[in-house]
């Protein structure tokens, strides 16, 4: 079984289309298409079938096509506590519900799935396509996996809790790719912008803080699963009936030079060729011949 895992990285999510791009075309298909953030929108998307409209979306789009400053209305509501995040995400809300298609997400033979946590039980679950029965369910669960904190305001799901960006504690879900019988896994691992970017003011501290923690987060699951290979080769007791997993990291070769809320055509079009170019030379070093699933 062959999975995509896609973590957060909001503006630097095109990166992924590019990649996928170089996949499809090497003949690759994923049963299992799990997200976190822009990754989840991004998984959805395909898992949709919609590859071109992804890319075409990730051409056009614009900051302001995703979230806006709040209105003094809302400032009010944010100083008295009865709105949880700075950023008003509306747009990217009307953007989910033109572009989904909740019937066709069922019928894919790709299964999809989002990562989040619940800032009132600090539960994390992956969400996944056969528990949805609406498309509002829909539409909250990637408002949910895509509310980053304090920027984006969190989300009820099931008219419960207060869930966020599930990246904080599990930016690439992994594990539970693994625990479903995945043997094959193809993550696109998103860097933070370069290491001597300073930030400036509050807001770029607070964008800067989350970088740093969502690219943390997926490190540590990438190791997790590599320990994991390196526990089922000692034959170690946990892994008793368990397989060798294949991993594929894909990952810029040089700065992305975005943030988290940074986002527009021209950048998007180069992320999409960066990416589709390093997914491009890493499959020629590393040909898929021998390891086809055969379901691709």
């Amino acid at each position: 079984m062959r999975a995509l895992v896609l973590p957060g990285g909001g503006g630097r999510g095109a990166y992924q289309v590019g990649v996928v791009k170089a996949l499809r075309e090497a003949g690759v298909t994923f049963d299992l298409a799990y997200g976190t953030s822009i990754g989840g929108i991004n998984a959805t998307l395909m898992a949709q079938g919609s590859y071109t409209r992804l890319e075409e979306l990730w051409c056009q789009i614009r900051s302001r096509d995703i979230f806006c400053l709040p209105s003094a209305h809302q400032i009010g509501r944010l100083v008295l506590g009865q709105k949880l995040g700075l950023l008003d995400t509306s747009p990217l809300e009307a953007l989910l519900k033109r572009e989904l298609d909740l019937q066709k997400l069922k019928n894919s033979a790709t299964k999809v799935g989002w990562c989040t946590t619940d800032l009132c039980s600090l539960e994390t679950r992956l969400i996944t396509i056969d528990e949805v029965v609406s498309t509002s369910e829909l539409i909250d669960a990637l408002m949910a996996t895509s509310a980053i904190p304090m920027a984006f305001p969190p989300r009820h799901i099931q008219g419960k809790g207060l869930w966020i960006d599930g990246g904080l504690v599990r930016n690439t879900p992994m594990e539970t790719a693994i625990d479903l019988g995945a043997d094959e896994i193809f993550m696109v691992l998103l860097h933070p912008q370069s290491q001597n970017n300073c930030p400036v003011n509050m807001f770029e501290i607070v964008v800067r803080l989350l970088d740093i923690v969502l690219d943390a987060s997926a490190r540590k699951e990438l190791e997790q699963a590599q320990l994991y290979n390196r526990l089922v080769a000692a034959g170690s007791p946990e892994s008793i009936g368990r397989k060798n997993v294949r991993i594929r990291v894909f990952q810029p070769k040089k700065d992305v030079n975005t943030n988290l809320l940074e986002i527009d055509p021209e950048r998007s079009r180069r992320l999409i060729r960066q990416g589709f170019e390093d997914a491009m030379e890493h499959l020629k070093a590393n040909p898929l011949e021998m390891q086809l699933h055969p379901s691709a």
